[in-house]
């Protein structure tokens, strides 16, 4: 079974209709089934019916080669900007809507929902919500404003989230680049997401994060940004400053074992490299449809690898079948 696990799904009805706080929705337009959706922090135009109709979807999943997809929301509406009480009400009608596809197509979907992290108490009671519903996991972004997921404040989150099992699937977010320079909107998907995943994870590696939660797992998207090749680089400072000894008691590297890390490198090489730095049994398929920044030949690159059929069995949906009981 081919399974995918970063993927985002824009529940229409959800965003046009939120009851509360409608003034506070995303911008949301449909021209000829294409949709264009524009919140405070970015925008997705021109996405086709598979980014919102479960049927087109599953369609798309065939011609994948996807057997089970995880739909999660689109960082760009995860409303970290908002006040607590508004985006506590988007997480949970955007939760509720994923879940209702979940429901209507069992076998071809898993559901990640997504919580207000600028409230740790209403995320926790939402994420508490999230696994009663029967979602998997929760999409979080890399940072909230400018305080990083270090901070001890969201230490209580982590904390329910290890708790309750359920995944963090952690995607960067955008914003904070000169909308002038014409190269922004390359580099920042191309650099700076994978930028910012690196720089989240080492900085908790770093903090003790997975000491303190030894049970708490994420999975980091786009091939978990530069970590595999800068790890080195970290083990060997580690080794040279004492002061990283009193706060982790193994080598950066070591808790590599508590993510997981999609495959979009958009390279059988580079995916290659991954496979040998962490293992396949870390390794997940990842799509990221329906953006353009996606890869929806991914099956094809794992078929590609030159590992074991165990191994490849892993990576193509053994390890998403583990993670979650399937």
């Amino acid at each position: 079974m081919n399974i995918d696990l970063h993927s985002h799904f824009f529940p229409v009805d959800a965003l046009q209709n939120p009851g509360k706080f409608e003034s506070h929705a995303p911008k949301l337009v449909m021209t000829n089934e294409k949709l264009s959706v524009t919140s405070q922090i970015g925008s997705r135009p021109g996405l086709g019916a598979g980014a919102y109709d479960p049927v087109a979807r599953i369609k798309a999943l065939d011609e994948m080669k996807i057997d089970m997809q995880a739909i999660s929301p689109s960082p760009i509406l995860l409303f970290y900007w908002e006040e607590a009480a508004v985006a506590a009400h988007f997480s949970r009608r955007q939760n509720e809507a994923i879940q209702a596809v979940v429901k209507k197509h069992p076998d071809r979907f898993i559901g990640f929902g997504s919580v207000p992290l600028q409230s740790v108490p209403e995320s926790i009671a939402i994420a508490r919500e999230a696994k009663s519903m029967g979602l998997k996991g929760l999409e979080i972004g890399n940072a909230v404003g400018d305080k990083p997921l270090d901070d001890p404040s969201f230490e209580p989150f982590f904390a329910a989230a290890q708790e309750l099992e359920l995944l963090l699937f952690v995607h960067p977010l955008e914003g904070g680049l000169d909308a002038d320079d014409p190269l922004s909107p390359i580099l920042g998907n191309v650099l700076q997401f994978t930028f910012r995943t690196t720089m989240m994870v080492e900085r908790m590696i770093l903090k003790g994060m997975f000491e303190k939660y030894p049970n708490l797992r994420l999975c980091l998207s786009h091939g978990g940004g530069l970590l595999a090749f800068n790890i080195w680089r970290l083990d060997h400072s580690y080794g040279l400053r004492p002061e990283l000894k009193k706060v982790i008691a193994r080598k950066p590297s070591e808790y590599l074992r508590q993510m997981y890390f999609d495959t979009i490198v958009h390279s059988v090489a580079a995916l290659q490299y991954l496979v040998q730095v962490v293992g396949a049994d870390r390794v997940v398929i990842g799509t990221d449809y329906p953006m353009a920044m996606g890869d929806f030949d991914a099956v094809a690159k794992v078929l590609e690898l030159d590992v074991g059929d165990a191994e490849r069995a892993l990576i193509l949906g053994g390890n998403v079948v583990r993670e979650f009981g399937l």
